[in-house]
């Protein structure tokens, strides 16, 4: 295989002017080939392969001071030592100093000493090597270390001055507690040495890995569960401010949270700043503890279920939970029903448009949230808190009463939990002075809870539905020209699917930095007064109108509205939403619009043509069957991003698609495509300029595959094959493009299974960050082969997701190799 790829390199380098023609000399290219391949596997690849580590065998020397050596070395080992530190002058700091140094004549004094830099051997100390059997010997992996190796390297491994002076004895002690080697009892760990081994591990950069995992356990045992817990957690030296700087001061004590007990694992999700704890499942993932200094405000997330797991835990190890959430500064909780059970590639809509991030309440019976998780919280813990979501659990709400007047809370939310009333709440804004993002989801609204919303200082208010009471009736207390604080801060709201009353609606709307509204399927309750949209003309960045209710209010008040995204998506009656095409204000401010999941006509497709500044569209689910008699629109000149996905596309309609000729990108996710027709879509002048591309879901003959290779930029591809060739056979194919080097994001769904060979064709790829790979199982062929094997592959995050987990330990240690320092998780979302 490494010559394979290694032949295939070479000869692409040729230019053919024919893609088809280049594929075809590929094809016969393998054919020819493939016995010499298979004769000459064995030398070729294997030897290649195994060059990398064959020249150190998996050894490494570490060179380290080592002052009680020093005062008392002999002769003979002053003679042998090769590495050596020195510093400039008496005041300046000791330093590598690298080159040949020797005693001239074999007279060891310091009159005889030769440094080729010509400094005194009075600036000079040894430096003692120990050498360790790494790949052998050491269960943990570590990010460091691997590079070092891969650099075949004859010079030892050097500390560098900075992670505060690993010395031969303390480097020696922390060998053998990694591997268990003459670490005579969990006595001999002591304060100092538990945070210095931890300093050890964070300077390395550890793998994680259930060895990690149990190495961080023997810490929590020895360590956090013995004698000395009160020395560690006290820390009266001040250990963990030295030996870790601001930025990393949290990242290595992360690993904690997933030892807490035997039944529950932890990761960090770093886009929504979450750390979450989970019940143990049969998968590899990477925890991504690294991440935690980009994270500024972090979250503990955690279900009912699995705090149930953690309370006996924490009923004897309170002082230690305590002392782990101060260090790692969680800053808030996240509880609900369900479980983040690894970190996932975050693979956004390759137009741009993002779905909503809604709860669903949940039909299961709702889990209690203990109180006495709240209670055991000490007072440091309380006052840091932030952030507080509740979605689909049972809680009780009386003893975060005397909880919230020790907390700067900024975002509370919740959502479909068992509130019988929302005032239960709502007064506990009155203890929230500094919240800016308040969140409730499905609750029943009375007078007194829209009064203390108003006078608060919300920034982001989400209501989405909740019900005013039907037989109560809100008035405003206030002269008509009183300015709520609400007014103030107001900058998103989102009361979708709610129904409120027009005169409260009527305050929201005229705060003066309303920038993003979201009004679909709401409705306005009767107004006690009469009220026009006068004064409501501002610049919004988007307004969102699904599921449209004609409103007499709501049509007046678009008329003054500016945005820049629009949305009108899933409309009852189409007819309803027409008049918004020809509101001046909006055609010439939008620039991204969502129309999905309309009944389109041709007539109506061409009423899209009035928004002049249009830059990217959805039309998921929209296209009409035939765009037969659909004239010539500007769209097709300026739109440079176009979503169709979830679209019938046949021969009478897929001419709507293929006449955009700016588009950079395009998604026809999901969509039923008829065979053959994505070659006649994707024009020369699409391909020409198309950077992303979604054909996720779509059933993709090898022909229609073949028009991706003339998408000369492209950066961004998600596509689905079917079983008819392996996905190495895609990759291989796509590789003798120009996705050679410019290819960075790739997703693929796979109706079979992956193997070995179809991750080594990722190797071919030189410029991929991002790869998931959703297939339904892993077929181990070639195992035998792989035992060794660990390709150069740049530092990318792979997710591996099987429908049904069928990986045994020797795979994953192959696996592991190969990806040993990259990001790889592999999951299965079927599996417990």
């Amino acid at each position: 295989m490494y010559f394979f790829l290694r032949s295939r390199h070479f000869c692409s380098t040729f230019p053919v002017r024919n893609i088809e023609i280049q594929s075809s000399r590929s094809k016969m290219f393998m054919v020819m080939f493939r016995c010499l391949i298979v004769d000459l596997y064995g030398f070729c690849f294997l030897n290649a392969v195994h060059s990398a580590t064959l020249s150190n065998n998996g050894r490494i020397k570490f060179a380290l001071i080592d002052w009680n050596w020093i005062e008392a070395i002999t002769r003979e080992d002053l003679a042998a030592a090769k590495y050596w530190l020195a510093r400039q002058n008496e005041n300046s700091v000791l330093d590598f100093c690298p080159g040949n140094h020797f005693f001239r004549n074999n007279r060891i004094y310091p009159e005889f000493f030769v440094c080729p830099h010509g400094l005194s051997f009075l600036y000079h100390k040894p430096l003692h090597i120990l050498e360790v059997n790494y790949r052998d010997d050491w269960k943990v992996r570590f990010r460091v270390l691997n590079y070092f190796l891969s650099k075949n390297s004859n010079e030892p491994f050097l500390f560098y001055r900075s992670s505060f002076g690993i010395s031969y004895p303390l480097f020696s002690s922390f060998v053998k507690y990694l591997t268990c080697d003459s670490f005579d009892s969990p006595n001999d760990l002591s304060y100092e040495l538990f945070y210095k081994f931890i300093k050890i591990l964070d300077v390395l950069d550890p793998i994680s890995s259930d060895f990690l995992s149990e190495f961080y356990y023997k810490l929590y045992k020895d360590g956090l569960m013995n004698s000395i817990s009160v020395d560690i957690i006290n820390d009266s030296e001040n250990y963990r401010l030295r030996f870790f700087n601001e930025k990393k001061r949290r990242r290595p004590f992360m690993y904690f949270f997933g030892v807490l007990n035997d039944f529950l694992d932890a990761c960090l999700i770093p886009n929504i700043s979450m750390l979450s704890i989970f019940k143990k499942k049969n998968q590899s993932i990477d925890q991504c503890f690294r991440y935690t200094g980009e994270v500024d405000r972090l979250v503990l997330k955690i279900s009912a279920c699995s705090l149930d797991f953690l309370m006996p835990s924490l009923a004897e190890n309170a002082h230690i939970f305590n002392w782990l959430l101060s260090v790692t500064e969680i800053s808030g909780f996240y509880f609900d029903n369900t479980e983040f059970t690894f970190n996932p590639i975050n693979f956004k809509n390759v137009c741009g448009f993002m779905p909503p991030e809604i709860p669903k309440k949940s039909s299961d019976p709702l889990q209690t949230v203990p109180s006495d998780f709240i209670i055991i919280l000490n007072d440091d813990n309380q006052r840091r808190m932030q952030y507080l979501r509740f979605v689909n659990v049972d809680i009780c709400f009386d003893i975060f009463e005397k909880l919230l007047y020790k907390t700067n809370i900024s975002y509370f939310e919740v959502s479909y939990c068992s509130v019988d009333e929302c005032h239960k709440i709502t007064e506990l804004l009155e203890q929230m002075p500094e919240l800016n993002v308040f969140i409730l989801h499905g609750v029943g609204i009375r007078p007194d809870d829209l009064d203390r919303i108003l006078f608060s200082k919300i920034e982001i208010l989400v209501l989405v539905g909740c019900i005013f009471e039907s037989d109560s009736v809100w008035i405003s207390k206030e002269s008509p020209d009183f300015v709520y604080e609400i007014m103030k801060n107001l900058r998103t709201l989102n009361v979708s699917a709610s129904k409120l009353p027009m005169d409260f609606m009527h305050i929201l709307l005229h705060s003066f930095n309303l920038e993003n509204l979201n009004i679909s399927r709401f409705e306005f309750l009767p107004a006690n007064s009469s009220f026009s949209p006068i004064g409501l003309r501002k610049n919004r960045y988007s307004l969102q109108l699904d599921k449209y209710i004609p409103n007499k209010y709501l049509e007046m008040f678009s008329r003054t509205y500016f945005a820049n995204f629009l949305s009108l998506c899933d409309s009852f009656i189409f007819s309803d939403i027409v008049f918004f095409f020809n509101i001046g204000d909006l055609i010439d401010s939008v620039k991204f619009l969502d129309l999905s999941d309309n009944l389109f006509s041709v007539e109506f497709l061409t009423l899209i043509d009035n928004f002049k500044n249009l830059k990217k569209i959805k039309l998921s689910a929209s296209l009409p069957s035939s765009t037969v008699g659909l004239p010539n629109l500007g769209i097709f000149e300026t739109v440079m991003a176009l979503d169709v996905s979830r679209n019938d596309i046949n021969a009478t309609n897929y001419d709507f698609v293929s006449k955009f000729k700016g588009l950079k990108s395009l998604s026809l996710a999901n969509c039923k495509l008829e065979n053959k027709l994505l070659k006649k879509i994707m024009t020369k002048d699409m391909c020409a300029n198309l950077i992303s591309l979604d054909l996720s879901g779509v059933d993709l003959c090898f022909l229609d595959f073949k028009k991706i290779f003339c998408c000369k930029k492209l950066k961004i591809l998600y596509f689905q094959i079917s079983n008819d060739h392996p996905l190495s056979y895609y990759c291989d194919y796509l590789e003798l493009t120009s996705a050679k080097l410019n290819l960075n994001v790739l997703k693929m769904e796979i109706k079979g299974g992956v193997c070995f060979d179809d991750l080594v064709s990722l190797a071919g790829f030189s410029n991929l960050s991002k790869v998931k790979i959703t297939c339904s199982t892993f077929i181990k062929t070639g195992e035998e082969n792989f035992i060794r094997f660990n390709p150069k592959i740049s530092n990318f995050r792979l997710e591996l997701c099987l429908k049904y987990y069928n990986l045994d330990i020797d795979t994953l240690d192959i696996l592991d190799e190969m990806f040993e320092n990259c990001s790889i998780s592999i999951v299965s979302p079927h599996l417990s």
